[in-house]
């Protein structure tokens, strides 16, 4: 069995992805015609990304559709753009130009951008029709020569066996936010980010190990701004919780968490008012032993947990709301669990000026829906948890990225 290498399989994937879904005679045509009409048009250096955007979009091979994009290479752009000049002469002024007569400098940079950018269009629905039409006529004839290529698929990116456990898990978690068939671009975008911030981020595999990895090591999961759920289900994924519970005040992630926790069956089932959390909404009961909702921080009902989990959370308010928030997670954990607070260390030098920077350019582009940003000391934390009976270590957590993530492992005593 190969080695497994991660390299590797990013790009076997992207090529995967980039061959779109189904290799039917009208999906390859369409991926032609776009490629065609997409090369054809004078907005040289944008050719490319316009091609991938379209067919990741849509799912059609996006290789095909590049090579089909290169009309406008040295060989054939001479003709290309004398067509699209002559094209749009005739549009603006009902004649076509004499290109064999003299003609200034000036009046041609004057008037050949301007007939260029007015034929380019036409020329290439003309170029996209007719070689989109070829190209159908073509896979269809050889599909109906060869009948067991008919409706051919393209068999979605599977890892391998030689990938760690880890990988094998995280990769089952991002596929709960992804239907294997028929997923949306917006879907797969999300699959895509679960697994990227899975993997990437070390504060996953710290929490994950922090108690060991015998079975439910973590007992039951309390996660505050839980986000999409992806870190809870995580645990779930690994048998590191016995049972999760996560709640965020944006709704639309949670809808994303609702789904992933219920693998996608059916409709789910309202829980009893008696359940712990204030919500905006109906919660639901999922096939995985999890629990999401639509909540504040400030405000919540947070039952009782044997490992509260913080993440990322507390810099979206002021410094006498984070102490609010601190103390009512602090009640919430059992005697014997634990508070797990990441958080950026303001006194990490540039570390935390890059920090500072990154999170308010995501709450600036809403991705974050936090009110602001507002980091402090880690040693502050750690002198709150230490006056409300917790013994804490603060850990570096931020692996190979340029951040000042820290975790503050909590521990509340038995008595």
């Amino acid at each position: 069995m190969a080695k497994y290498s991660p390299l590797r399989e990013e790009v076997r994937r992207a090529w995967r992805e980039l061959r779109g879904s189904e290799l039917s005679a009208g999906r390859t045509a369409v991926a032609v015609a776009i490629g065609l009409f997409i090369g054809s048009q004078p907005i040289f250096g944008c050719h490319t990304p316009l091609v991938l955007l379209l067919c990741l979009w849509f799912r059609l091979d996006a290789a095909i559709a590049w090579v089909a994009a290169n009309i406008s290479n040295p060989l054939f752009a001479p003709a290309l753009l004398t067509a699209e000049v002559q094209v749009g002469a005739y549009l603006r002024t009902g004649s076509w130009l004499r290109l064999h007569e003299k003609m200034s400098w000036a009046q041609a940079l004057s008037e050949f951008p301007e007939y260029m950018f007015l034929g380019a269009p036409v020329v290439g629905i003309a170029l996209a029709a007719v070689g989109g039409g070829l190209i159908f006529a073509m896979v269809a004839l050889k599909r109906r020569r060869a009948p067991s290529l008919q409706g051919s698929k393209i068999e979605p990116y599977r890892l391998p066996e030689s990938a760690p456990p880890w990988v094998h898990a995280v990769e089952r978690v991002a596929a709960r936010y992804s239907p294997p068939e028929g997923a949306t671009p917006a879907q797969r975008t999300r699959f895509h980010y679960v697994r990227f911030k899975l993997l990437g981020d070390p504060v996953a595999r710290l929490i994950a190990d922090i108690a060991g990895d015998r079975p439910a090591a973590l007992g039951e999961v309390l996660d505050m701004g839980t986000g999409a759920g992806q870190l809870p289900i995580l645990l779930l994924e690994l048998g590191r919780a016995a049972r999760v519970r996560g709640f965020d005040w944006d709704r639309a992630k949670i809808d994303d968490a609702l789904r992933a926790s219920g693998g996608g069956s059916g409709a789910a089932q309202p829980l009893s008012s008696g359940s712990p959390g204030r919500s905006d909404g109906p919660r639901v009961a999922s096939a995985l032993p999890a629990e999401f909702w639509c909540a504040d921080a400030r405000e919540a009902e947070l039952g009782e947990a044997d490992t509260v989990l913080l993440i990322d959370l507390l810099h979206y308010f002021r410094v006498e709301e984070q102490d609010a928030i601190l103390r009512r997670a602090a009640a919430a954990v059992r005697p014997g669990g634990r508070l797990l607070v990441r958080e950026a260390d303001t006194e990490r030098g540039l570390r935390s000026s890059v920090t500072l920077l990154e999170e308010r350019i995501f709450t600036a582009l809403r991705f974050n829906r936090g009110e602001r940003v507002r980091f402090r000391p880690a040693r502050e934390i750690v002198a709150l948890l230490e006056q409300l009976g917790f013994s804490c270590e603060t850990r570096p957590a931020w692996g190979k990225t340029p951040f000042s993530n820290v975790l503050i492992v909590g521990t509340r005593g038995r008595s």
